[in-house]
C-alpha cells in the first residue's frame, strides 16, 4: 500500500519534468533568468520591500534556485489571485508558461550564472526610498503610533489635513508604512470638504469610531472616494499620461490602518507620497466601494 504522502512528490516531479522539457537550449542567469526577475519579482524582492530576501543579483538568487522552481510551479509566486477566466488585467503579475519553463530549466540545470555580459541593465525603481517618482508632497502621520505587544488593535482612523487651497490632480501615489511587521493594511480615503464623516476625529490623532471602526458605513469610507490602499505586495497607484485622480481643495485624507501586534511593543509612522500631474488630465480616475451585505 502506497503512502498518500508520496503522491504530491510524484506529481511535483512529473510536472517539473514536463515544464523543463519544453526548454531546449541551455539556460543561464544573466541571459534568461535575470530579465524575468526584474519584471516579475524584484519589485518586492529587494531591500526595504516586503519579500524576505532580495533577488537583484546572481549571488542573491542562486541559493534560492530550488525554492524558485517550487514556487513558480505551484504558482504561489508571483502572488496573483484574480481568476484569469474573468479577464486580463494590466498589472497581472502571473508568469507566462515560457517564463515558468525558463526558471524551472535553470534550477534543473544547476542554476548556472552564464556570461555577465548578457545581463540586462539594472532595473530602476523610482526615487530613493520610493517605488514612484520623487514625490511632490509627502504627507502622513506626524508622530509614531505605538502598537502594544500581544494586543488586538482596533482599526485606527487618522485624519490628515491636506490644506490644499486649490484642486490637485495626482498621477502617482504610494503608501509607505515605517514598520511593515505590524501593518496589515492601509486604506486612504479622500474626505470631501462637505462630508460629515468622522468630523468628531481630531486631526493627526488616532481615532476609533463607535463599534471599533468596522461598521460598514465607516469601514467603506462614509461615501467618500478610495484614494489608494496598501497591503503586503500591493503596487503603488500610477496612471498613464492624461489620467489622474482628483483631490479637491479643502480635502482631508482619512487613513484607516489595521495594525497587528508582535511579542514586543512596536511603532509605526505611515506616510503617503503624491506626484502631481503636470497638467489637467483628460480622464479622472475614480475608485469607490460596492457593498452587498446580503451576499
Amino acid at each position: 500500500m502506497y503512502s498518500s504522502k508520496l503522491i504530491p512528490l510524484v506529481v511535483c516531479l512529473g510536472a517539473g519534468a514536463t515544464w523543463a522539457a519544453s526548454v531546449t537550449s541551455p539556460v543561464s542567469f544573466h541571459k534568461d533568468v535575470e530579465p524575468i526577475l526584474q519584471s516579475r519579482c524584484q519589485e518586492c524582492h529587494r531591500a526595504g520591500e516586503i519579500a524576505p530576501f532580495p533577488l537583484l543579483t546572481y549571488k542573491e538568487a542562486r541559493p534560492w534556485a530550488k525554492a524558485i522552481k517550487a514556487n513558480v510551479l505551484s504558482k504561489n509566486m508571483p502572488p496573483w489571485f484574480a481568476d484569469h477566466q474573468f479577464g486580463k488585467f494590466s498589472n497581472d503579475r502571473s508568469l507566462t508558461e515560457a517564463e515558468i519553463n525558463t526558471l524551472v530549466a535553470w534550477a534543473d540545470g544547476g542554476a548556472p550564472e552564464g556570461d555577465v555580459k548578457d545581463a540586462p541593465k539594472p532595473r530602476v525603481f523610482g526615487a530613493p526610498g520610493w517605488n514612484i517618482s520623487r514625490p511632490d508632497l509627502v504627507i502622513g502621520m506626524n508622530k509614531p503610533f505605538v502598537v502594544k505587544a500581544k494586543e488586538e488593535i482596533p482599526y485606527q482612523y487618522i485624519v490628515i489635513p491636506t490644506n490644499f487651497t486649490e484642486d490637485k490632480w495626482v498621477q502617482q501615489m504610494e503608501v509607505r508604512p515605517s514598520n511593515r511587521q505590524v501593518v496589515h493594511h492601509v486604506v486612504i480615503f479622500a474626505r470631501d470638504p462637505r462630508s460629515p464623516w468622522l468630523r468628531e476625529a481630531k486631526p493627526f490623532e488616532p481615532y476609533v469610531p463607535p463599534g471599533g471602526g468596522k461598521d460598514i458605513n465607516v469601514f467603506s469610507g462614509g461615501g467618500n472616494e478610495f484614494l489608494l490602499t496598501w497591503a503586503p505586495g500591493v503596487v503603488p497607484e500610477s496612471y498613464p499620461a492624461g489620467v489622474a485622480k482628483l483631490i479637491k481643495a479643502g480635502t482631508d485624507l482619512v487613513v484607516q490602518i489595521h495594525y497587528t501586534s508582535l511579542n514586543q511593543d512596536a511603532e509605526d509612522t505611515t506616510q503617503i507620497g503624491l506626484v502631481f500631474a503636470p497638467e489637467k488630465p483628460k480622464l479622472r480616475a475614480y475608485t469607490m466601494a460596492a457593498n452587498n451585505v446580503a451576499f
